[in-house]
């Protein structure tokens, strides 16, 4: 039995997550990454994992150059095909569009039937709608397939690569992957969940709510008050405080007791304000005001509106189709 007493601290801790994750220090050792896809997201995760001394390859792309730019940037090899990148990788990331996955997967499973690629090796994917089960054809070569899908929308590599530091992971897939996946996020500090293949669509769609629609809905807030007479390039630096307030609200105490405003005070008598203007001067945009303010109702009801304010502030919409009359 290994005797604590005479290791470090650090070597302690590192210990602890090799027995966490189920591998041993020699596994570590033999896990080398390599990234099919060398965009925005292939970059930063390759920048990430070296930042937490994860051995990384390098990268093989649809095009040598996009391949050569991501080696470049992060100091790695830039190999001329799959096969030649899965050589001397264990683990390999499918970083491309997720129109490009099934290509790939057909061309990595071929290759594998071929035996031109090992088996043994773990196929891990990053998108947000596709379960592992899209890699059907590797995992029914016989490797062990999963998706790692990083929590965050992704810009400028570098910087994307800090804000991994406190990015939630979700992952999903087989065993061996699942175990992989999971060591390298204990060895890089990630926080992560797993979640079942049959939901990873619904979660999709949820992180396009709270990302690509928040964007949809900032913009739909900038037309109201563009139709009131501000200009848009001044409304940006005076909403901004407004909305890094309200982020800040709902981080600290939760959506409903973060919301403020006329449907949560039961102000009946400014949301027929509102409803008036909006019918009367952006009829176009009465269906989706509609549709919010009832959402807010539901959201709040039992908790801070009665059901019977809520049933009021029903019964003010009540009737109003797709023009808002």
């Amino acid at each position: 039995m290994m005797d604590c007493s005479l290791l470090s601290c650090q070597q302690m801790k590192r210990h602890f997550w090799l027995w966490k994750s189920g591998l041993t220090d020699l596994e570590m050792m033999n896990v080398k990454i390599g990234f099919i896809g060398a965009g925005k997201v292939g970059k930063a995760l390759g920048l990430y994992f070296q930042n937490h001394q994860i051995p990384v390859a390098g990268y093989c792309s649809r095009t040598h150059r996009s391949a050569k730019a991501a080696a470049e940037l992060t100091g790695t090899e830039c190999f001329a095909s799959i096969q030649e990148l899965a050589d001397v990788c264990s683990v390999l990331f499918l970083t491309t569009s997720d129109q490009a996955l099934a290509d790939v997967d057909h061309q990595v499973s071929n290759l594998l039937r071929c035996h031109e690629i090992a088996s043994g090796k773990v196929w891990l994917h990053v998108s947000g709608a596709h379960p592992s089960a899209c890699l059907s054809g590797i995992q029914a070569a016989g490797c062990a397939v999963g998706s790692m899908h990083p929590l965050q929308s992704f810009g400028d590599p570098q910087e994307s690569a800090k804000m991994l530091e406190k990015t939630h992971f979700s992952i999903e897939g087989m065993p061996q992957a699942l175990q992989k996946m999971t060591a390298i996020l204990t060895k890089t500090g990630g926080k992560y969940n797993k979640i079942s293949t049959e939901q990873k669509a619904l979660y999709h769609a949820g992180a396009c709510i709270l990302s690509n629609y928040l964007v949809t809905l900032l913009d739909s807030g900038m037309h109201f008050m563009e139709a009131a007479g501000m200009n848009r390039d001044t409304l940006f630096r005076a909403v901004f405080p407004l909305i890094e307030g309200t982020l800040k609200n709902v981080r600290q105490k939760g959506t409903v007791e973060a919301l403020t405003g006329p449907i949560v005070r039961g102000d009946f008598n400014t949301v027929a304000v509102h409803w008036k203007a909006i019918r009367e001067k952006l009829p176009g945009e009465a269906e989706f005001y509609r549709e919010m303010a009832l959402k807010t109702v539901a959201m709040v009801e039992g908790q801070k509106l009665t059901h019977k304010q809520a049933e009021q502030f029903r019964r003010q919409f009540k009737g109003c189709g797709d023009n808002g009359k």
